[in-house]
């Protein structure tokens, strides 16, 4: 796991570039050297990035859709292996998702324990829709033999995860569709802003 900035200098570029600036500028190194670790910037809220000099809402949203990048800097990032609920998959996911400008439907895969084994985008789509079926969905599924149950997980770009009505009409489908192929649907998950909502936990599914 890579604790420290190795590569701070293509963090720096990445943020040059995003919000506009020289990598050198005082924005940017004063924003590595007030999260010291790479998993210290990847988990800073967007109130902390505000407190910052110069650094308002607009840039503080820039640079928290930025992480997503700046992650794959990193070789190992520690992630839950075992799902106890909801808001392990909230927090395994949210920094993929949450700043997505598109509803973009994810698929995880976990083993007989409840241990992840994959994850996969299945389907991006526009502001409010994502369009998905059946197959595509269960497709990465069936084709990892140590599957035996999964999670779907898509974001609502608005920053509201309250579920629609296609939304749980699709659950109960994926839901449905996992009993015929042998794979247990344990939830469907949306993910807000600053929050998710659990459709098995709130019985939709």
């Amino acid at each position: 796991m890579i604790d420290r900035y190795d590569s701070k200098p293509a963090l720096a570029d990445i943020f040059a570039q995003i919000l506009r600036e020289k990598p050198d500028s005082h924005t940017i190194r004063t924003l590595l050297t007030t999260f010291p670790t790479l998993q210290d910037l990847i988990n800073a809220t967007e109130e902390e990035l505000r407190s910052l000099p110069r650094i308002g809402v607009v840039k503080a949203r820039k640079i928290m859709a930025a992480l997503a990048s700046a992650r794959t800097l990193c070789t190992e990032i520690s992630r839950p292996q075992v799902v106890r609920s909801a808001k392990d998959i909230y927090d395994f996911l949210k920094a993929e998702m949450i700043y997505l400008p598109q509803e973009h439907f994810v698929v995880v895969g976990l083993d007989k324990r409840n241990r992840i084994l994959f994850w996969k985008v299945v389907s991006v789509g526009s502001l409010d829709a994502a369009i998905v079926t059946p197959r595509q969905t269960f497709l990465p599924l069936l084709k990892h033999a140590q599957v035996e149950k999964a999670i779907f997980v898509h974001n609502h770009p608005s920053g509201d995860p309250s579920p629609s009505r296609e939304d749980t009409t699709l659950s109960h489908t994926l839901k449905k569709v996992g009993e015929i192929v042998g794979v247990v649907v344990l939830d469907s998950i949306v993910c807000g802003m600053n929050s998710y909502c659990s459709l098995a936990e709130q019985g939709l599914m």
